[in-house]
């Protein structure tokens, strides 16, 4: 499993996602390709893997909580909703404070009134194949995730401009379209 408490790079992100054995689901456009040290090796431990999934946060959205899917060939990014952190908590259902806040850094974290910590935005995706179980294995693909994440700078810019959504957007553009759920 792949956690972090830190935005992927929408650009570096799509990059990293090119290396899994995916046919469908990821734009073919080649200007996206900034992903500075995937070895041959990185390559191949990343071609065995057979399906991931998880909650991803990306930077072009303080506010979408995304899903990500991919099984054999097929990949897909699906929104959620938005992250608790982001809703008053008059706003959450009743009864499920004490579940939601296990997945906040910090529990008394709320975007309006005491921004410090993320709440619950994270990266937790698991990676499933033969020899992914392995402890250089698991360090290759975090090693190579940590790519995709904001450096220091960019998650500056990313907490300047992250109450306003077009700015993020266009500060760090995603072609990698998520499919809204709904129910």
């Amino acid at each position: 499993v792949y956690s972090a408490r830190r935005p992927f790079h929408p650009e570096r992100l799509i990059s990293f996602l090119r290396y899994l054995p995916v046919v469908r689901g990821i734009p073919t456009d080649s200007r996206t390709n900034s992903l500075p040290s995937i070895t041959a090796e990185t390559q191949s431990i990343l071609k065995q893997c057979l399906r991931s999934k998880g909650f991803v946060w990306c930077a072009n959205s303080h506010t979408d909580a995304l899903y990500w899917s991919h099984a054999g060939s097929s990949f897909e990014l699906s929104c959620l909703g938005q992250w608790w952190a982001t809703l008053p908590r008059n706003q959450w259902p009743e009864g499920v404070a004490d579940y939601v806040l296990r997945d906040f850094d910090i529990a008394d974290h709320d975007d309006a009134t005491n921004p410090v910590g993320v709440g619950d935005r994270r990266q937790e995706v698991v990676f499933i194949g033969p020899g992914l179980g392995q402890g250089k294995s698991q360090r290759i693909i975090t090693e190579s995730l940590n790519q995709c994440l904001l450096n220091d700078q960019e998650y500056e810019e990313y907490q300047a401009l992250s109450n306003n959504g077009n700015k993020l957007l266009s500060r760090f553009p995603n072609i990698l379209e998520a499919k809204y759920v709904t129910y």
